[in-house]
């Protein structure tokens, strides 16, 4: 079928380039890959178990930065055609045009259209797929699209674009010779570029990387002359380091002390150590030294006093001056026992014989996972009629577990137990002997006795309830479902004031439930509704209420529990899943169909006029622009960090500005579209919500404000990547929206504690096994993680593994991509198919609340975009 828009004239396109345009899904697709943010509409249809994406059409209301792109295309789908279809009715047919002749029968062709050649974009519109592209990480695509938008065009300003994008493209993927060359390209060709001042940023991080130190800190200097006043700070930290490696070491202090007098959010004690880095580097250590002091005093840090210490033995060595030196590595081994930069300075002490308090020196070795070494200090210490005999039995007790001696690590253990009942670390050894005989040793009912021997003998001890609680969950991992019931039944008895105490009660119904003891399940479901204090417990308690009574076969109870449940907590995990439960759903039901047409535009518009109406903003100007904000100098600064790459300390900045507009909703509305058009979606998200706190909207009346913020809040960041990848895996698209959402909420260079990276937060162990698996992408590194295109495509791999490995069980698949396969497969086992009850015996916390605010989330997806069919 062909749009209405092929039946008109040449001349009447003109016309009409100002209405939307209706367009087949094949030539749509052509706009779609060149076009920064298309908008688009899949219809889904489902299939058994299968979930078919067919695009039908796509509607493009274009921007005016594509309008005379969207003029040649309009003027080549009618020119380029050789007829017209006839039309079905003569009022199809604009009022002055007349009627095409037919060629006699015999020689008339076929009434079928050509399909029209590919356009070819307007080389601005090319930059803008580059930049697309190099968002997405996809480096050939960006280069393909520079290059092109490069080659096509005469104006100095587009070939300017195009170089920098070039560059910078070239620089992250870790070919800084050629990015080199194309910024030097810029510099020389197109002196009068306003990307001048970037090029020369970018020229400096491509000579870091190619080591020509001189020549980065003259490119950061050439880029702070001609943007004098903006991130001084940062690029001042960044051109210290330069002058630093080059052994300039005076004039990297004097930049790194101008960073500190200009106003950033770098942390001001990493720059101060650079600085009296930088005096021993040049061999002033006299004033290193007094600058390592001056940070240890000032720290609370117990690392960074140690780091302080090796580098202050470090000085004192190079001065000569060997007692000093030993007193510092020795501070730290009596002080900082857990810190690697300790561990350092033992080895220097022993390599110099120098003598070391052998418990210390023990504890040290151990935090280092030296074993052996750890074993024979501690055996000295003993020999030698050390005073503190507990602590060293406990860290020997420690020692000889890691070297596999379970049961001379027992020992160690009741001999503090026994003889030190007033020590720091009695209750310790107690919980470590209980830990090693379950999780070591595999004995559990010992286990189970020493934790309830320690309750017996100390009943009034803070931890009594935890033990308790860690006895009954030892119980829980054993098969032991009755005494485990019971034991969590005592905790929520016996310790009403610990903090589990109600998880424990809960947890009392759910093995009872197990058990198959449904009256007794049902009963403790009440009890912990009678003790609810968040709408979380009561909304939990319903639905296994409800479940118990359905296992019993009351199915009107149990619908009417489910009912109750629902209805408490919207948008909570436990009231959406009884929703889902009552309407016969399983987990993670995708829609019958979805629209992904979203049109951002018109709806800030009723967003704006909601903002006037609910915060009086009248006279508050056009919430549209920034605005005042563009005079706001953690606004400028976060801009400019943006643009030139540095995205953490863009982050730092606007994060800072975005809580202290926490009470200013005009402000904050203007900060979200700023936000938004640079990229920076997890701060925008926060920013949306925060107006919607401030107009009292909690996240179920939420659904009720202006689809804007909604839009923005659960957006379709990266549709591009998704959707592709989603069809690919057999992974509904919201469904991956919704654990990128939780994952980074779509910041793709946010880096976990644990080292996770990129939206989808992969570890680079796992990263490197996928790829491996999939041969791509080519010559990959860690940092590909933070590539979208590479983090998506792996995460999507990964999870879609386990998904077909645990018999698409979609519980069990993100439990494995959160806390790994094997726990995974475990609670699989016991769940026995049951999601609810699988979520439930997830012994990780962290692990149970992600699978729920996924589920969350993924509900909100489905019903921001949810069509009826």
């Amino acid at each position: 079928m062909i749009s209405s828009a092929v039946s008109l004239t040449c001349q009447e396109i003109f016309v009409k380039v100002s209405q939307p345009i209706i367009l087949t899904s094949f030539q749509a697709s052509i706009i779609v890959l060149i076009m920064r943010n298309p908008v688009n509409r899949l219809e889904i249809s489902q299939s058994k178990s299968r979930v078919i994406s067919r695009p039908r059409f796509i509607r493009l209301n274009l921007a005016k930065t594509v309008f005379v792109f969207a003029l040649l295309v309009a003027i080549s789908l009618a020119c380029n055609l050789p007829g017209r279809l006839p039309s079905s009715s003569s009022n199809s047919r604009p009022q002055n045009e007349q009627p095409a002749k037919s060629l006699p029968t015999s020689t008339q062709p076929p009434l079928t259209p050509t399909i029209p050649p590919t356009p070819t974009p307007l080389p601005a519109t090319r930059i803008q797929s580059g930049e697309r592209a190099c968002l997405d990480g996809d480096w050939d695509q960006a280069i393909s699209e520079y290059q092109s938008a490069y080659q096509a065009s005469a104006q100095p300003d587009i070939q300017a674009a195009a170089l920098l994008g070039i560059g910078r493209t070239q620089q992250l993927a870790g070919n800084p010779q050629k990015a080199a060359e194309s910024l030097n390209k810029l510099i020389q060709d197109y002196p009068q570029s306003t990307d001048l001042p970037s090029a020369y940023f970018s020229l400096g991080q491509a000579y870091m990387a190619l080591e020509r130190y001189s020549d980065a800190a003259e490119a950061f200097l050439n880029y702070m002359a001609l943007r004098p006043g903006v991130v001084d700070a940062y690029i001042l930290n960044l051109r210290g380091d330069a002058l630093q490696a080059a052994g300039q070491f005076a004039e990297a202090t004097n930049d790194y002390r101008a960073a500190l007098q200009s106003p950033s959010f770098l942390d001001p004690t990493v720059v101060e150590i650079k600085i009296a880095r930088t005096h021993a580097l040049a061999g002033d250590y006299q004033t290193a030294i007094a600058l390592y002091d001056e940070i240890y005093n000032q720290s609370t840090s117990d690392y960074t006093k140690a780091q302080m210490d090796f580098f202050k033995g470090q000085a004192f060595t190079a001065l000569g001056q060997m007692d000093k030196a030993y007193a510092a590595y020795l501070d730290a081994v009596d002080n900082f026992p857990t810190s690697y930069d300790t561990y350092q300075g033992l080895i220097a002490l022993v390599e110099a014989n120098v003598p070391v308090d052998e418990l210390n020196r023990g504890i040290v070795d151990y935090y280092a996972g030296q074993y052996g070494v750890a074993l024979a200090a501690f055996d000295r210490y003993f020999q030698a009629g050390g005073a503190q005999l507990a602590t060293a039995r406990y860290y020997n007790g420690l020692t000889l577990r890691a070297l596999g001696g379970y049961e001379d690590a027992l020992k160690e253990w009741d001999k503090v137990i026994r003889n030190f009942p007033e020590d720091r670390l009695w209750d310790e050894a107690w919980e470590q002997k209980a830990y090693t005989q379950w999780s070591f040793m595999g004995e559990y009912d010992k286990s189970i006795k020493t934790l309830l021997d320690f309750v017996t003998s100390v009943p009034n001890h803070p931890r009594a309830g935890e033990f308790l609680f860690d006895a009954a969950t030892v119980a829980e991992r054993n098969g032991q479902l009755g005494m485990a019931a019971d034991l969590f039944e005592r905790v929520a008895r016996e310790y009403p004031g610990y903090e589990k105490a109600s998880r424990a009660l809960f947890l009392s119904g759910i093995c009872s439930f197990r058990k198959g003891d449904y009256e007794k399940s049902y009963t403790t479901f009440r009890s912990v509704l009678a003790n609810a204090n968040t709408f979380s417990e009561r909304s939990s308690a319903y639905l296994w209420q409800g479940k118990a009574q359905a296992a019993m076969g009351d199915m009107e109870a149990a619908k009417a529990a489910w009912e109750q449940a629902a209805g408490i907590d919207p948008t909570g995990y436990y009231s959406e899943r009884a929703r889902d439960i009552l309407r016969g759903l399983q987990p993670f039901s995708p829609p019958p169909a979805y629209d992904l047409a979203i049109d951002l535009n018109a709806e800030k518009a009723q967003a704006i006029e909601w903002m006037i109406a609910t915060f009086d903003l009248q006279t508050a100007g056009d919430l549209s622009s920034p605005g005042p904000l563009m005079a706001e100098p953690r606004f400028i600064r976060g801009t400019e960090l943006w643009r030139l790459g540095l995205f953490e300390e863009a982050r730092m900045e606007f994060e800072n500005l975005r809580k202290s507009l926490e009470n200013d909703p005009a402000n904050s509305f203007r900060l979200v579209n700023h936000l938004l058009d640079l990229g920076m979606y997890r701060s925008a998200i926060l920013a949306a919500r925060q107006i919607l706190n401030l107009a009292g909207l909690d996240d179920a009346s939420s659904m009720n404000a202006p689809i804007y913020f909604n839009h923005i809040r659960f957006g379709l960041y990266y549709s591009e990547l998704i959707i592709p990848s989603a069809q690919k895996y057999n992974l509904h698209p919201l469904f991956l929206l919704s654990l990128i959402r939780q994952e980074s909420a779509f910041e793709g260079f946010v880096r976990s504690t644990a080292g996770a990276r990129g939206l989808m937060q992969i570890v680079p162990a796992t990263g490197q096994e996928i790829a491996a698996g999939l041969n791509w992408p080519p010559d990959y590194t860690d940092d590909d993680l933070y590539r979208p295109l590479v983090s998506i495509v792996l995460g999507s791999d990964y999870l879609a593994n386990w998904r077909d490995r645990l018999d698409g069980d979609l519980y069990a698949a993100l439990a494995a991509y959160n806390a790994g396969p094997g726990n995974a497969t475990e609670w699989q086992k016991i769940a026995n198919g049951d999601p609810d009850l699988f979520l439930e015996v997830i012994r990780f916390e962290e692990t149970r609340n992600y699978i729920r605010g996924v589920y969350e989330i993924f509900n909100l997806y489905r019903r921001i975009y949810s069509r009826a069919p």
